[in-house]
């Protein structure tokens, strides 16, 4: 009875030890991730090179509406890819495409500014179109959730809740 006693309760011991060290190494993997994509973001906007996908959008005194579709914004070198919805007030409008929306563009960015800050990033893009100039602020968190404000002279400010995503880089 004495062995069988003792004989568990070492089994028990030496699995306990296993346990301890398969969670520790699970820490350190979980920890080395985190450290990875912490690199990552900021190694892509250094680079200006970035993709922003959108989950909901904040119109100016509405709440919050969720985003069924693909929307997103694409930072690549100097110029900026948006396909984004826009819900709000327009007080001077283009007629002549009535039908897009103001935060559906492809331009070059006429600055990018990218100031770190203790919880993330912030980057801010200006952007000049025929009939707009429009100021993108991205507030990144280091793991890569990420909210932008669209400000223009034209219309009612608009914020963006999503994530930082890495671009597909495309071989050709």
């Amino acid at each position: 009875m004495k062995t069988l006693t003792f004989t568990f309760i070492l089994i028990l011991s030496v699995t306990l030890i296993f346990a301890q060290d398969s969670k520790k190494s699970k820490r350190q993997f979980k920890a080395e991730q985190k450290a990875q994509k912490i690199q990552l973001i900021k190694t892509i906007i250094d680079n200006k090179t970035f993709v922003f996908k959108a989950y909901s959008v904040i119109p100016s005194n509405e709440k919050v509406k969720t985003l069924i579709a693909d929307f997103g914004i694409e930072v690549r070198n100097d110029s900026i890819f948006s396909y984004m919805p826009y819900y709000g007030n327009t007080y001077s409008r283009d007629y002549s495409s009535f039908k897009d929306s103001p935060m559906g563009f492809a331009q070059p960015m006429d600055s990018y500014k990218r100031v770190k800050n203790k919880s993330g990033y912030d980057v801010n893009v200006k952007v000049t179109n025929e009939n707009d100039i429009l100021e993108l602020v991205f507030h990144i968190s280091k793991m890569g959730d990420a909210t932008v404000v669209a400000s223009s002279l034209n219309r009612q400010s608009i914020s963006y809740l999503g994530e930082i995503l890495v671009p597909v880089l495309k071989e050709q």
